[in-house]
């Protein structure tokens, strides 16, 4: 671009997605690595009728909160946006996004909850890295760059826990060794509690000769406890292809593990995970061992948040729209003991399907939801009939959560408690826990 697409304007907010918001004769600029109280310098790089969006190519007056990124790869790199920004202003900027997105919606929570926070570096327990061999026949391994989908070579990454930082280094050689007839599409790296998982989408599953090879190379490459996992599919479970058995687990409190395989749903930062699950049971009411009642756990997964609940309430009812997840909740609830818990298939976007699930059988004293980024729209008005003492909404996409919570509110719920969890430290990504009482 030519040179008079180099602008200058101060910085004076951040926007959702971790940009710096700056203004220039009335006209919002969008701008990558700017934070505010800064003015910069900028190349244009797109251009609405609305706003403007860019890169900064110079700090001319820095803000007191920029430090130094940890990551030789971070300004191209499109996994994290923030690491530029002092992590408690990282922590200040998210509480109050979520109290602002609330404060639009008409919500004001009587308690701010303390942000859940924990170790800012080597959190992250699973990568997908995108795979393409260049023209010169050379493996690109790495993250999409920012806005596009080119990818990102990386060699190293700070945030993921030991030792998928140490396996990323290791990786190239040994995919480039795979037979070349395989075409490798993506691979995941999952680090467990005693072990961790290469798992590998490719256009064919190896010959068992070229299985004998590939397990050797693992070998060569000294990774220690590894699971090798394949799939020729995205829409397609991985399977298992070493001749090892033991699953690949983690602990989510002193007394409950959960077994997992690779691309299933987990949370990724085991700590903060932990800390979550000690918040939603502080958020209950406060009585002895067991409570009385039945709990609702919607989107339950592989059973992270039902199994501690069960050790709260008499019953509880995890409900899942994926069966291969459900019947992984049923084996850890075996595996760990857990007795008054039951798991069930249901379309979460239909009410009628969730309440098929439930029939009423008894009164419901707890809703526990955590959806994905686009909520839960569809079974709100069944939640509102439960009539249940407390919801609890975690929420990964805060918008859609005050978008689904009006449903409550014309219910008669109110908003108790909300705050926010540093689930992905270094991030824009907001992850936001709330309870709401009739």
């Amino acid at each position: 671009m030519s040179d008079k697409q180099n602008l200058s304007c101060d910085i004076v907010d951040l926007s959702y997605d971790g940009r710096g918001i700056g203004r220039i004769n009335g006209k919002t600029c969008f701008i990558d690595g700017a934070l505010p109280s800064e003015t910069v310098t900028f190349r244009l790089t797109n251009q609405k009728r609305n706003y403007d969006e860019g890169r900064i190519t110079q700090v001319t007056s820095v803000s007191e909160h920029r430090v130094e990124p940890r990551c030789k790869h971070f300004y191209r790199c499109g996994g994290c946006s923030l690491q530029h920004l002092n992590h408690h202003q990282q922590l200040e900027f998210k509480q109050q996004q979520l109290l602002a997105n609330l404060q639009r919606g008409g919500l004001t929570p009587q308690i701010v909850l303390p942000a859940l926070s924990a170790p800012q570096w080597g959190y992250r327990r699973r990568a997908k890295l995108a795979v393409q061999r260049a023209k010169d026949g050379r493996l690109l391994i790495g993250f999409r760059n920012a806005g596009s989908r080119r990818i990102e070579p990386i060699t190293q990454c700070p945030i993921l826990t030991a030792p998928l930082p140490e396996v990323i280094k290791l990786l190239p050689n040994w995919l480039a060794a795979l037979p070349q007839a395989i075409r490798i599409f993506e691979v995941e790296l999952v680090s467990a509690d005693h072990s961790f998982a290469i798992a590998v989408e490719a256009s064919r599953l190896p010959s068992d000769k070229e299985l004998q090879s590939i397990l050797s190379g693992l070998q060569d490459m000294n990774f220690g406890a590894v699971q090798l996992w394949w799939k020729t599919g995205k829409q397609t479970p991985f399977k298992r292809l070493d001749s090892g058995h033991d699953p690949l687990t983690f602990s989510i409190n002193k007394d409950i593990q959960l077994a997992f395989e690779p691309g299933q749903f987990i949370q990724v930062n085991s700590e903060i995970n932990r800390l979550m699950i000690a918040q939603m049971l502080e958020l209950l009411p406060d009585q002895s061992i067991t409570q009385a009642g039945t709990a609702i756990d919607l989107y339950c997964g592989t059973g992270n948040l039902s199994l501690p609940l069960a050790q709260r309430f008499n019953n509880v009812v995890g409900i899942e729209g994926l069966a291969e997840l459900v019947k992984g909740a049923k084996e850890n609830a075996r595996m760990n003991g857990i007795n008054n818990v039951e798991f069930a298939v249901a379309d979460l976007n239909q009410s009628l399907s969730v309440a098929n699930v439930h029939k009423g059988k008894e009164p419901v004293d707890l809703v526990l939801l955590d959806p994905p980024r686009n909520g839960a729209a569809q079974i709100m008005p069944w939640i509102a009939k439960t009539k249940a003492r407390q919801i609890i909404y975690i929420s990964c996409h805060p918008a859609t959560m005050i978008r689904d919570a009006a449903v409550l509110t014309e219910s008669g719920y109110k908003l108790v408690a909300a705050g926010v969890m540093d689930m992905f430290p270094h991030t824009s990504h907001i992850e936001a826990i709330t309870l709401f009482e009739k």
